[in-house]
């Protein structure tokens, strides 16, 4: 049998199926080539990166630079929006992802306090409303028709613009208003008017209200006044207002006062506090004199003196012609003229006197 084996082996039909097409020796049958793995298409997050990495940062900084509340609910729905698109659709590795929520949930967290607090809208603040009609009515009371308060809201002269820092009274205030009715009604000597004006609890408690109110303002009276500050705004419920007012004696001589009035505001309506009145300073004109000068007389040098100079570019004219200030090579000087003929040469003209020999 092992004969047999080779006997074929060495037959010629021996690896014929595995041998060359030109019959030089065996060939070993070729691998079969492995088919290249399918990969996973990875999905590109660029936009959700650059929104995440540079846009809402940006966004970030100009709300709290600029204090805008808008800009600020700006911020949060984008944050909000980034972080939900970026766990939904797993963006980033893990580690990037829980990165990102922790920073974007602190810049929340402090945009939703700016927010809140420390913010104004972009239209700013509303002006007040010019209609003063309701204010004047609140002052007057209720009895009063919407004809008389709207005539006197019209010859109400408008306000001024106002600059910032510079502390000029609120033209349009009711506390002002309120004590310009005081003193109007004072300079018509009308008591019940101005009595009208004055605290409550200070007439109540008084046993003879105008006889209080007139110890406190005696037989003056207003020939003007003016209103120079006025301190709080409208949401106190007390200002201090400054005034100046001329004052007439009944001996006719006229005082100028310094009034620091208190308004006081009840139940929503301001009330002058007569006790305030008392602290009425007298304003004194100071008087400064102009200052006189008086000019030390000079003596005139005599014209006929005569004095000395060098003819050889000189700038001096001296007394003593043999002056030490000179040059001992010019000495003595030989260039002389009259103190008086002094302006009518060329050579002399522009000569100033030598300090050192004293010349006039």
């Amino acid at each position: 049998m092992s004969e047999n084996r080779q006997k074929y082996s060495s037959s010629p039909l021996f690896g014929l199926k595995n041998s060359r097409g030109n019959g030089g020796g065996f060939q070993v049958p070729p691998e079969r080539p492995q088919r290249p793995q399918r990969q996973e298409k990875r999905r590109n997050f660029t936009i959700l990166q650059v929104m995440m990495t540079a846009v809402l940062p940006i966004v970030f900084v100009v709300a709290l630079i600029l204090g805008y509340t808008e800009l600020h609910w700006v911020f949060l729905a984008l944050s909000a929006l980034a972080l939900i698109l970026m766990w939904g659709l797993s963006a980033f590795v893990p580690q990037a992802r829980t990165t990102m929520t922790l920073i974007y949930t602190a810049l929340m967290i402090v945009s939703f306090a700016a927010a809140m607090w420390f913010t104004q809208p972009i239209g700013g603040v509303e002006e007040p409303s010019n209609d003063y009609s309701s204010e004047l009515a609140a002052l007057f009371g209720s009895n009063v028709t919407a004809s008389e308060v709207g005539a006197f809201a019209a010859s109400v002269p408008s306000a001024e613009p106002v600059s910032a820092g510079v502390t000029t009274p609120d033209s349009r205030s009711q506390a002002q208003a309120r004590l310009e009715v005081f003193m109007n009604s004072w300079m018509s000597l009308d008591y019940d008017g101005m009595l009208a004006c004055c605290k409550p609890s200070w007439v109540s408690s008084q046993e003879d209200a105008k006889r209080s109110l007139f110890n406190i303002r005696g037989t003056n009276t207003p020939k003007n006044y003016e209103i120079t500050y006025v301190a709080g705004n409208e949401a106190d419920d007390s200002r201090t207002i400054t005034m100046v007012a001329e004052l007439e004696r009944a001996t006719g001589r006229t005082v100028t006062y310094r009034y620091e009035v208190l308004m006081l505001r009840v139940n929503g309506t301001w009330y002058v506090d007569p006790a305030s009145l008392s602290s009425a300073t007298e304003v004194k004109e100071e008087i400064t004199s102009t200052p006189v000068f008086t000019l030390m007389p000079t003596n005139t040098p005599n014209p006929d003196l005569v004095v000395y100079y060098n003819p050889n570019g000189g700038s001096y004219y001296h007394l003593d012609q043999n002056c030490s200030k000179v040059s001992i090579k010019y000495l003595p000087l030989k260039g002389s003229f009259r103190l008086g003929d002094k302006a009518n040469s060329d050579a002399t003209r522009d000569l100033v006197p030598c300090t050192s020999c004293n010349a006039p």
